[in-house]
C-alpha cells in the first residue's frame, strides 16, 4: 500500500460532517502534498474519494473509515478527538507526546494578543491545567517594557519567556541587510527561535507562542510571524482581529492568506475590544460576524469569540508593589464568559494529532558556521551561532543620532 502516492482526495458533502472532514484533510493535504477537492452541495451525503498516483480509487462515506484506511498510507497517531467523540469540555489527553502549540497572531500592534494570551493561561487553569504544564513565549517582540501577561505568569508559575530570543530594537533592520550574509543571518535567527520555543516546550501540555505586531512584521529578517509558525509546525493559528463586521472580516481574511501563504493553518479569530452598545456593539458584531463565518468558511475556520471592550486595562505591568492593582479576574472572567476556550482548544489538539509522530515535518533550520557575528541582546537567552556587528548599543545609537525613535 505505502508505494502508492496519494495525488489527490475529493470531498463532496453538506453539514457538519463536510466541514469535520475538509477540516481534517486540509491538514493532512499541507503535510503529505497532496491536493484537496472540497465541495459542499446541500443535503448531499458525505462521499470521499482518495485518488492515487497511479489513478487507483479508494472511496468512503465516513472520516473514520477515511482516517483508518489512510493510517496504512501514511504515519500518523489516533483519530482527533473532535472528529471521532462527542464535544467536552475536558482538556487535551495526556498521553500526547509534545505539547500543543498554539500561535497567538494579530493584525496591527496592540490589538490584545498579550492580553488574550493572559486571558487564555487563565482560563486552561481553570479547566484544569497545572501550571507546571503551560507555558508562555514570546519569541520576537518590539517591545522590551514588563508586560501584565509576564507577571500573570509568574505569580501561577507558568514558565514563561516573554521577550526574545529576538527583540526588533531600533536599527535592527538597517543592521540585518548590512550582514556580509543576510541568508544566514536569517537562519540563525530563525534557529534561535525553534531552539527557544523547544526548551520552553518539554514536559508542557500547551505552550502558547505570542506572536509581534501583523503577520508580516519580521519579514524583512525572514522570520516573519508566518515564517516562525510554519517552523514551530505541528502548530494552530488563532488571529485576535478587530471589532466591527466589514473591516474585521476582510482583516482576517487578508491576515490568514498571510499564513496559508507558508501553509500555516489559521484556526479562527478572537475579536477584541468591542463596544458595549450601539450600531457596532458586541452583539450586533458577533450576529454579524458568526454569520459570516458559518456560511462562508464552512466549517473551516471560526469565530471562537468576542471579548468587549474594558478601557481599564493596560497590557503593559504597573510598579512590582501594585499587585492588587492587577485585573488578572477580570480578564480570565471575561475570556470565560466571551470566548469558546474548549473548543479551542479540541481543534487546535485535531490539527496536531493529524501530523505524523514518527518522522517531524517541521521546516528544516540548519545552523552552520558563519562568518556572521551577531551580538545577543542583553537578556537571558541562548547563545546564537553567530554575533552581528557592530554591536546592539552601536547600531541604536547610531539610529536614534539618525532621527530613528525609541524601542
Amino acid at each position: 500500500m505505502k508505494d502508492h502516492r496519494v495525488e489527490k482526495v475529493q470531498v463532496v458533502g453538506d453539514g457538519s460532517d463536510f466541514a469535520a472532514a475538509e477540516a481534517f484533510l486540509e491538514g493532512l493535504s499541507f503535510l503529505h502534498e497532496f491536493s484537496l477537492e472540497a465541495q459542499s452541495v446541500p443535503g448531499a451525503s458525505l462521499e470521499i474519494h482518495v485518488i492515487f498516483s497511479d489513478l487507483q480509487v479508494k472511496s468512503f462515506t465516513s472520516v473514520d473509515t477515511t482516517v483508518a484506511f489512510l493510517r496504512h498510507v501514511f504515519e500518523f497517531s489516533a483519530i482527533p478527538p473532535s472528529l471521532s467523540s462527542p464535544s467536552s469540555s475536558q482538556a487535551p489527553s495526556k498521553t500526547s507526546s509534545r505539547a500543543l502549540r498554539l500561535f497567538i497572531g494579530g493584525d496591527k500592534s496592540q490589538v490584545g494578543k498579550s492580553t488574550v494570551c493572559l486571558g487564555l493561561l487563565g482560563s486552561l487553569l481553570e479547566l484544569g491545567y497545572k501550571p507546571s504544564e503551560l507555558a508562555y513565549i514570546k519569541p520576537a517582540t518590539q517591545c522590551e517594557l514588563p508586560q501584565l501577561v509576564s507577571r500573570f505568569c509568574e505569580h501561577y508559575g507558568i514558565d514563561a519567556r516573554p521577550i526574545g530570543p529576538v527583540v526588533f530594537y531600533s536599527g535592527f533592520t538597517r543592521s540585518f541587510l548590512e550582514q556580509p550574509n543576510p541568508t544566514q543571518a536569517s537562519t540563525d535567527l530563525l534557529a534561535q527561535i525553534v531552539a527557544a520555543v523547544d526548551e520552553i516546550s518539554k514536559d508542557k501540555r500547551v505552550v502558547l507562542i505570542d506572536g509581534v505586531g501583523y503577520p508580516s512584521v519580521g519579514s524583512i529578517c525572514g522570520i516573519s510571524n508566518a515564517d516562525v509558525a510554519a517552523a514551530l509546525s505541528p502548530i494552530s493559528v488563532v488571529l485576535v482581529g478587530k471589532p466591527g463586521v466589514g473591516d474585521a472580516i476582510d482583516s482576517f481574511n487578508l491576515n490568514a492568506t498571510y499564513f496559508a501563504s507558508k501553509n500555516v493553518r489559521v484556526l479562527g479569530g478572537i475579536f477584541n475590544r468591542l463596544p458595549t452598545d450601539g450600531f457596532y456593539s458586541l452583539e450586533n458584531c458577533k450576529l454579524h460576524v458568526s454569520r459570516y463565518f458559518s456560511a462562508m468558511t464552512q466549517g473551516r475556520q471560526k469565530a471562537y469569540g468576542f471579548i468587549p471592550d474594558m478601557p481599564q486595562l493596560k497590557e503593559e505591568a504597573p510598579p512590582e508593589n501594585e499587585t492588587s492593582s492587577l485585573p488578572w479576574t477580570l480578564i480570565v472572567d471575561s475570556l470565560n464568559t466571551h470566548v469558546d476556550v474548549s473548543t479551542l482548544v479540541r481543534d487546535a489538539e485535531a490539527v496536531q494529532t493529524a501530523t505524523p509522530l514518527l518522522s517531524d515535518s517541521r521546516t528544516t533550520v540548519t545552523v552552520e558556521k558563519s562568518e556572521v557575528e551577531m551580538e545577543p541582546t542583553p537578556v537571558d537567552r541562548l547563545s546564537p551561532s553567530s554575533v552581528w556587528k557592530p554591536s546592539r548599543e552601536t547600531i541604536q545609537a547610531e539610529a536614534r543620532q539618525a532621527g530613528a525613535g525609541s524601542s
